[in-house]
């Protein structure tokens, strides 16, 4: 076969759909996929402008195409970007992009390649605000019984046997768990949102750090579980970063490492100086996560057993939380030798 034939071949029957434009952005180019996708033929479209026919606009960075593979010469993958079909309707595209080069090496014309995902997105808009929903209605049914419960305990409506205040504090207990279920559900909503972002201000992360220590005692105590908090003297006194997210991911591995430390058991905090990073780390002498979990365990949900408590938001929620701040967070763990979470932020 001819090299024409082959194309022709290929290009027709690609799953996904395909277009080239010249320097001036003008369409050489248009796959039948593309037609589907976007409603207009090739007929409709070959020696139009690529931007004013599927954009609407004359704005051409509003355009992968033309923004990354004509003006900045360079490859773009899975970018997302929002187009107007033939009938007005407005959908949204995952866009591959590349420039073409001729035989000098000089700037030819670009190809795309895209799919439309406006269906993934819907459903993920549709995922998100029935999680928002969820969230915000289980919210005050769990306060407004929250409050009576400790009312009842506090003896406001007559005198409780023993049995009754245990009963009672047991339900409250339980409740503090939906609670917490509640808020990492709402949290999660969030996540993608504008409104999820860090907000940075100084921050003493080493006071923070010895405040939720103390507060992580109390539980440790009741498993005879001991927490030691080291500190490098090299430490700077204040760190940029949105405080309240930061507690947040730190409450939640002192939370891991007291859940799965058996009685008798360590857990020791590290706050560390590492090049232009600061360092903190979790230890425990815990149960440890087998190898095969390590991969998953941020991942959204992910529950290493049936008998893992807790949403399986936690730690998905505290590696968005350190990345956002431009961090990372890792785990290293052997079975039955103990976990250590760590996490890095600027200074």
């Amino acid at each position: 076969m001819e090299k024409q034939e082959i194309y022709d071949v290929v290009i027709k029957n690609l799953p996904v759909g395909f277009s080239i434009v010249d320097l001036e952005g003008t369409i050489v180019d248009f796959n039948p996929i593309a037609e589907e996708i976007t409603g207009y033929s090739r007929e409709e479209v070959i020696n139009k402008p690529h931007f004013e026919i599927l954009h609407g606009t004359l704005d051409r960075d509003s355009c992968p195409l033309l923004k990354h593979a004509l003006s900045l010469k360079e490859q773009a993958i899975a970018v997302e970007t929002t187009i107007k079909k033939k009938n007005g309707e407005q959908i949204t595209l995952s866009v591959t992009t590349a420039p073409l080069l001729d035989e000098d090496g000089g700037l030819s014309g670009a190809v795309e390649l895209f799919r439309d995902i406006s269906e993934a997105k819907q459903r993920e808009r549709e995922r998100k605000n029935i999680l928002s929903m969820f969230a915000h209605d289980m919210k005050n049914p769990v306060t407004t019984a929250g409050g009576f419960l400790s009312r009842l305990l506090a003896g406001k409506a007559g005198a409780l046997t023993e049995k009754q205040k245990s009963y009672l504090e047991t339900i409250r207990e339980e409740l503090y768990k939906v609670s917490d279920l509640i808020a990492d559900f709402l949290e999660f909503s969030r996540i993608g949102a504008k409104a999820y972002r860090p907000v940075p201000r100084p921050f003493n992360i080493r006071k923070n750090m010895n405040n939720a220590v103390e507060a992580a005692k109390i539980e440790a105590d009741k498993k005879g579980i001991t927490i030691l908090f080291e500190v490098s003297e090299e430490m700077p006194p204040t760190i940029l970063a949105d405080p309240a997210m930061i507690d947040r991911v730190i409450a939640n591995l002192l939370d891991n490492a007291i859940t799965y430390t058996g009685k008798g058991g360590t857990i020791v905090v590290r706050l560390s100086d590492a090049d232009n990073d600061i360092l903190v780390s979790v230890t425990d002498t815990g149960r440890g996560i087998p190898e095969e979990h390590l991969p998953y365990i941020f991942d959204a949900f992910y529950r290493i057993s049936r008998d893992t408590k807790g949403s399986g938001l936690g730690l998905f929620i505290a590696k968005t939380i350190i990345e956002a701040h431009g961090g990372r967070i890792w785990a290293e763990s052997k079975r039955d030798k103990g976990s250590s979470f760590s996490f890095t932020l600027k200074q």
